[in-house]
């Protein structure tokens, strides 16, 4: 699984512990020490021999070692480090870090940086020392007892499954967070669920590791908190968890919030999986039963609420969240297409497009009608609308603008419709 290592070593006592433990783990390859000199230092065939020195603290004949030795170009220095990744290609990162911050040159926003920028796996470890300049003293039992906080989304599970092949792994403590139930008689149904998914989970990775002991854990409150407080209480060799949680996954954020706390807070060395993005969207129609979802979407829209009676919802999901809604409403003289709308954190990636494209492909053999804000007319246009005058909408429809009593431009919206089969309409 880490064939290839890259180790940022800035000479310390901290990095030698570093280096040896890394050259402790089994499957390793090759490992590369990268570290920067300062141009013009008096130091530097001092700093090239510690370099080659740390080199000799990996004892096994087994793995290539060598050095990458860059001169300071006044560049930041985890920018420095992301470049040759690009190049070096690492399977794995490893960084230092004493009393919850990374060692020089990558303190604070630097470590954020990298655990934000890279395409790789990176691994934070952390020694217990005598005080905060205390000599480390090493653990490199890094991969016996694992906790593995699991939100069951997709990057969650495909870390899982990383973590299960690795070869040193005895004991593996799944945990979940509940946040916050909005009802305490929902609580137990919750709790239901978590259990028969971590167990799914658990089975799962004992058909493929019946050696390794698998413990199911729930609780409550703020997970980087509690994964935190779990991981000295439990005393294990590592927590390790995917980049990102299920809803910085779908918003495509870098790093997940949580992630990027329990990397700075945890006492345990931090494992932080990276997986690439590879979003699942999907556009349909919803079900009846369904409709509370574009409820919950509406919930700030104009106070709208659904009818299942009269409408046809349809909605777009980036992996299983619903992210935008559109409406096509049932008149006694004819239908109307209104509220589309997107997740203010999910705009700009075309799902409101997808959402009308499937309303179209569900309603668009009838003529629709709809109240257009204006600066949308443009995108109405592109899907086949064309502007008409008022009085050529059906009048239970006009009734919802009657309020207007037709100064239609003061309210924002122009009346436009929609006839199957025009030449401008793409779903023709």
């Amino acid at each position: 699984m880490f064939e290839k290592v890259l180790i940022p070593t800035d000479l310390s006592e901290l990095s030698d512990s570093l280096v040896a433990c890394t050259g402790r783990i089994r499957h390793v390859h090759e490992i590369v020490l990268f570290h920067i000199i300062k141009p013009g230092s008096s130091d530097t065939a001092h700093e090239e021999e510690e370099v080659h020195r740390q080199l000799g603290l990996i004892a096994d004949p087994a793995v290539t070692v060598r050095s990458l030795i860059r001169t300071d170009d006044g560049g930041a220095i985890p920018a420095a480090l992301l470049r040759t990744a690009e190049g070096e290609k690492p399977s794995l990162i490893i960084m230092g870090a004493r009393t919850g911050l990374l060692s020089r040159g990558l303190l604070g926003s630097g470590g954020t940086e990298i655990l934000t920028r890279s395409r790789t796996h990176v691994l934070i470890m952390r020694f217990p020392g005598r005080g905060l300049f205390g000599a480390p003293e090493p653990d490199c039992t890094l991969f016996a007892k694992i906790l593995f906080p699991l939100d069951f989304s997709r990057p969650a599970n495909e870390a899982l499954a990383e973590i299960a092949k690795i070869g040193d792994l005895s004991e593996l403590l799944l945990l979940h967070v509940i946040r916050k139930v909005e009802k305490k008689e929902q609580m137990n149904f919750v709790v239901r669920e978590v259990e028969k998914r971590l167990a799914d989970a658990r089975e799962a990775i004992k058909r493929e590791r019946p050696d390794v002991r698998v413990t199911m854990m729930v609780r409550y409150g703020d997970p980087a908190t509690e994964i935190a407080r779990i991981a000295v209480e439990e005393e294990v060799s590592l927590v390790a968890m995917s980049r990102y949680g299920k809803m910085d996954y779908i918003r495509n954020v870098p790093v997940g919030i949580t992630t990027s706390k329990v990397a700075a807070q945890a006492k345990k060395p931090v494992l932080v999986l990276f997986t690439a993005i590879h979003l699942e969207v999907l556009a349909r129609e919803l079900d009846p039963g369904e409709f509370y979802l574009a409820d919950r979407i509406w919930f700030d829209y104009h106070q709208t609420k659904s009818d299942q009676v009269h409408d046809r919802i349809f909605a777009v999901f980036v992996e299983d969240t619903p992210v935008s809604v559109a409406r096509c409403r049932k008149h006694p003289d004819g239908y109307e297409v209104d509220g589309i709308f997107t997740w203010e954190e999910f705009r700009g990636h075309g799902y409101a497009r997808k959402a009308i494209d499937a309303l179209i492909r569900g309603c668009g053999s009838s003529i629709l009608y709809m109240y257009a804000v204006l600066q949308l007319v443009d995108f109405y246009t592109s899907v086949g609308f064309v502007p008409v005058r008022e009085n050529e909408l059906p009048p239970t429809i006009r009734e919802r603008y009657l309020w207007a009593m037709g100064e239609l431009n003061g309210a924002n919206v122009l009346p436009m419709m929609r006839v199957p089969g025009r030449e401008e309409d793409p779903a023709a």
